[in-house]
């Protein structure tokens, strides 16, 4: 596997054993995803929900995200994004959390900030025997991710587009057996202004989730 574009294009990561119960994203599909959200990730904080080897994480690192959250379940998997996040030098913009990916997202509150973007990559049997929980997800991501966020996901050619909540905001692509699909939220309308001193945002987070992402 390699980084396809950026700061460390070409660069090699370490893919998953033979043996392991990952399913990374192709290079063609990494390439064809990232030739449309590309520009959307510059100076974005970035989470990569299930996030397997950490490609897609590393490769918005590589294109110019701000920093990035690693959500993974398998630990042999989260030892191997350490790997690949210390081979391309980004420790210092990486968080690597070993939790479930559903868990995690129903644990977050509504978020204030700039705009993140969001690439989570299912295994694809949820598509059929977890289909209402992968809905719940993109659900709550799209009611809680912070105005003109990105949301992008990668399933199987069986993913059905009418499904996605606010199926028509969605742009759907096919590549082989694979589909994406790709939102932008809506960027919030411009705040009122107020006597108060500019306050803090999100960052500091009194919750400890969204303290992850920003």
């Amino acid at each position: 596997m390699r980084i396809i574009a950026g700061q460390r294009r070409g660069h090699r990561i370490e893919g998953p054993k033979a043996t392991a119960c990952t399913r990374p994203t192709s290079d063609l599909v990494r390439e064809a995803l990232f030739n449309i959200v590309g520009d959307l990730v510059v100076g974005r904080p970035v989470v990569d929900l299930f996030a397997g080897t950490g490609a897609l994480g590393l490769e918005a690192l590589s294109r110019g995200a701000a920093r990035a959250l690693f959500i993974e379940k398998n630990r042999e998997n989260v030892a191997l994004i350490h790997r690949n996040i210390a081979t391309l030098r980004y420790q210092d913009r990486c968080q690597v959390r070993l939790t479930d990916a559903y868990r995690w997202v129903r644990g977050l509150k509504p978020m204030e900030g700039p705009p993140m973007a969001v690439f989570l990559d299912p295994p694809y049997r949820d598509d059929q025997e977890r289909r209402h929980q992968v809905l719940e997800l993109l659900t709550l991501l799209v009611e809680k991710l912070p105005p003109g966020s990105l949301i992008a996901l990668e399933a199987s050619r069986g993913l059905d587009p009418s499904l996605l909540p606010d199926p028509d905001s969605w742009d759907v692509r096919r590549y082989g057996n694979t589909r994406l699909a790709i939102r932008i939220s809506p960027e919030a309308a411009p705040a009122v202004p107020s006597s108060k001193e500019p306050g803090s945002r999100h960052e500091d987070g009194e919750h400890e989730e969204s303290s992850d992402v920003v």
